[in-house]
């Protein structure tokens, strides 16, 4: 039986190094073509020599995208199409940074202010352009976003790191809960500490003394959101320990809510279609 990634087109921000390296090569290993997203050509290119070499033929292609260009995002599915001939079908978000800074010095242009551009308001550009690539092509699709064990609580010494990793979660739940009734999907896995180049120094001693999350376990998280289907809205976290579903959150007067936005819901879906002629 061919695996759910078989012959699909996967999009992989930040997928040069760490998690979306190991993403990139096992989808490859699993019957997919990947787009991979990265600012580094050296390890892009390498990167994807490797893999198609292994493969004996195109499997893998570099796409030099600065996430917070936004004509840069936008052309990885034009890229795509010429390269595999296909459309996309999913679309991972791994990229990402962690902030460094004086927490008593705010000035003007604080590099760490990147953190939020990159973690989050990028992201948030990839969703929307990827649902509508997906409405227009009239096709199934699949957000998988890549939020932290920092998306549930606070890191005292990198706070716009979390203040992303929290909105990630944000997005994640209320796109998947707005598309629930269509063919498109949108979630995220929240690892704890993996290997990974960003968990370095002092970072590295917490998360070898707490627990370091095997990368197998990580990647295959994402594979358990790829091949089921009835996860919209949710949240996986992949921890030392294993991994597991979040219980959706559950209020008599969240769902009150949730069914006095139904019209608008529908509303807002029927106008994407119309804009797209679908």
């Amino acid at each position: 039986m061919l695996h759910p990634l078989h012959d699909k087109v996967v999009a992989v921000y930040g997928g040069t190094s760490g998690i979306g390296k190991e993403l990139t090569s096992k989808f490859t290993s699993l019957g997919a073509s990947v787009i991979f997203l990265g600012t580094n050509q050296e390890k892009g290119c390498a990167l994807q020599d490797y893999i198609n070499t292994q493969a004996g033929s195109t499997r893998a292609v570099f796409h030099m995208c600065d996430v917070t260009d936004w004509a840069s995002q936008e052309a990885l599915y034009d890229v795509a199409a010429k390269q595999f001939g296909k459309t996309v079908d999913i679309v991972i978000i791994v990229a990402g940074i962690l902030e460094s800074s004086d927490l008593l010095n705010d000035a003007e242009q604080d590099g760490s202010y990147r953190t939020l551009e990159v973690n989050l308001a990028a992201a948030a550009k990839a969703t929307r352009t990827a649902v509508q690539h997906f409405i227009k092509n009239d096709k199934p699709g699949l957000v998988i976003h890549t939020s932290s064990i920092y998306g549930f609580c606070g890191a005292p010494l990198a706070p716009l790191y979390a203040a992303s990793k929290h909105g990630i979660i944000g997005l994640a739940k209320s796109y998947g809960t707005l598309f629930r009734s269509t063919n498109i999907r949108v979630n995220a896995v929240a690892p704890h500490f993996v290997d990974t180049p960003m968990v370095s120094g002092p970072s590295k001693d917490v998360a070898t003394a707490l627990g370091m999350v095997p990368m197998s376990r990580c990647v295959n998280a994402y594979i358990h959101v790829i091949e089921n289907e009835a996860l919209n809205g949710d949240v996986i976290t992949v921890t030392a320990q294993g991994m597991r579903v979040e219980p959706r959150y559950s209020d008599p007067l969240y769902e009150k809510l949730d069914e006095l936005c139904s019209h608008r819901k529908a509303f807002i879906l029927d106008e994407i279609k119309r804009r797209f002629n679908v």
